[in-house]
């Protein structure tokens, strides 16, 4: 099969995320075969490999934050902490890694298009998220919540976010109601100290309650 015929066929998923398994069965051919069509048109500037069993088809750039669900599959994920908060636009710094919430273990991620950072909670905490784009992201209130979840989790309670500016339709009750479903009673009480300082020295656009 000619490179453009092989590009044709991949396109035609509708997906321009798959796996070397995924061209390997679109292209009935064998893995180590896929493998080699896809280093071809990687040459060709038609495909990205993303890392080892994981490519981007086309020629024009993806959303890194697209790929934070693939690279954790079977497990979901959504992006959220510093990164969502940055886009959001409640702190500003933009953070180096792309910092992904899953169900799957906590790992770090390195790929051709950035670092991913993998923080797993458990699954009665994996919520609060919208989609849009191909992007699950965090609410505001959600992503604090994380941050602080699994810093408080992992030994860190004094860990801190840059200086928070919440938006106009914040809500501390939404906030509040994630810190109320954390089962330990010690954890949620350093959650709710760990938001509290936080809150304490963020920047408000009259939010509701």
């Amino acid at each position: 099969m000619s490179g453009a015929a092989t590009y044709a066929q991949l396109r035609r998923l509708g997906t321009r995320v798959l796996t070397t398994g995924e061209a390997s069965a679109a292209l009935r051919t064998s893995q180590s075969a896929a493998s080699r069509s896809l280093r071809d048109l990687e040459t060709k500037g038609l495909a990205r490999r993303v890392r080892f069993g994981l490519w981007i088809i086309g020629d024009g750039s993806v959303n890194p934050y697209a790929l934070a669900a693939e690279l954790t599959r079977p497990f979901p994920a959504y992006i959220s902490f510093a990164s969502a908060l940055a886009v959001h636009g409640a702190i500003d710094q933009i953070p180096r890694e792309v910092t992904v919430a899953s169900l799957g273990k906590p790992r770090r991620i390195e790929t051709s298009v950035g670092t991913y950072a993998v923080h797993r909670l458990p699954p009665e905490l994996f919520a609060g998220f919208t989609e849009k784009d191909g992007v699950a992201l965090a609410t505001v209130e959600k992503a604090i919540f994380d941050y602080f979840y699994v810093a408080c989790a992992s030994g860190h309670p004094r860990r801190r976010l840059p200086e928070l500016d919440l938006p106009r339709d914040f809500s501390e009750n939404d906030l509040r109601g994630w810190i109320g479903r954390i089962r330990s009673p010690r954890l949620r009480t350093l959650v709710e100290a760990a938001v509290a300082r936080a809150l304490e020295h963020a920047e408000r656009e009259d939010a509701r309650p």
